[in-house]
């Protein structure tokens, strides 16, 4: 997710709110935003990698409805597997 979307201040910060995240998901995308790999996520909060994982892909679902009606949150870009697909 975080090469799938600019992370500026204003965006990150955007979203936290509209998407009205927790504190977990919101260290996570915080720290993502930042550059920390999932394992280090993992680690500082006591979790799997796997739940880590399972938790980006919660705001990832989140960020595309939050996104829809938002007038700071850009769209995400789609992958390259997602560009492969007909």
């Amino acid at each position: 997710m975080t090469k799938q979307v600019i992370w500026t201040k204003s965006v990150l910060e955007a979203f936290i709110k509209e998407g009205n995240l927790n504190p977990r998901q919101e260290y996570i995308i915080r720290t993502r935003a930042k550059g920390y790999t999932i394992i280090k996520q993992a680690s500082e909060l006591n979790l799997s990698v796997d739940q880590v994982n399972k938790d980006i892909a919660e705001l990832k679902k989140r960020y595309d409805a939050t996104q829809i009606h938002s007038q700071i949150l850009p769209p995400r870009k789609k992958n390259k597997k997602d560009l492969i697909k007909k």
